[in-house]
């Protein structure tokens, strides 16, 4: 009876609270699962390929510009591993062409006493990419006009860093832009399932 009595006095083992088996539940479905990420740099599928750039044409006059676009151009395709760059054209398979056709400052902003407080960087460039063997055009993009707005200030030192900075963001965008066609129409022509 003592025995018996022991035994029932024995902490009794008391069941996971529900929130932790939730938890253990779901990172074990995780864990068998999966959940789809997958790298876009390397994913299955993907080959490399290498892409000939050079100098766009600026019809513009923004010294400059043409070089801001093509660093721009280089930081998104070191991004992947999979794009060798290349500033000639020979053994690429692909080339990468462009023009700068207009750059414009309006202002878009106005204080007190009619000065503008804030001004906006246009932007339009043309560029394509074809294929070098067949000099196919794979993609182009004509009059392709983006905007970023910035701050207008009195002293003319501040001004131009304002409106390089406005450009920098769009030649930023306009690179992008080309990274991701690569990777996603050229690099990987299927659609991943």
């Amino acid at each position: 009876m003592q025995r018996l009595l022991a035994l029932s006095a024995a902490p009794r083992k008391q069941p996971m609270p529900a929130s932790t088996v939730r938890l253990l539940a779901t990172l074990l479905a995780l864990l068998l699962t999966g959940c789809g990420y997958h790298n876009p740099y390397l994913a299955k599928g993907n080959h490399p390929i290498s892409v000939a750039r050079s100098m766009w044409t600026n019809h513009t006059t923004e010294l400059g510009l043409d070089n801001t676009l093509f660093q721009a151009q280089s930081d998104w395709l070191r991004k992947s591993p999979l794009i060798t760059m290349t500033d000639m054209d020979h053994g690429a398979e692909y080339q990468l062409t462009g023009t700068i056709d207009r750059v414009s400052y309006p202002e878009i902003s106005f204080g007190t006493y009619r000065e503008g407080t804030e001004g906006r960087a246009e932007l339009t460039v043309s560029f394509a990419i074809k294929e070098t063997k067949s000099g196919q055009v794979v993609w182009e993009r004509r009059s392709a006009t983006r905007q970023q707005a910035f701050f207008m200030s009195q002293d003319p030192i501040k001004l131009q860093s304002n409106r390089k900075a406005a450009l920098q963001e769009i030649a930023n965008d306009f690179a992008e832009e080309i990274y991701l066609y690569l990777i996603t129409k050229i690099m990987r022509p299927d659609p991943v399932p």
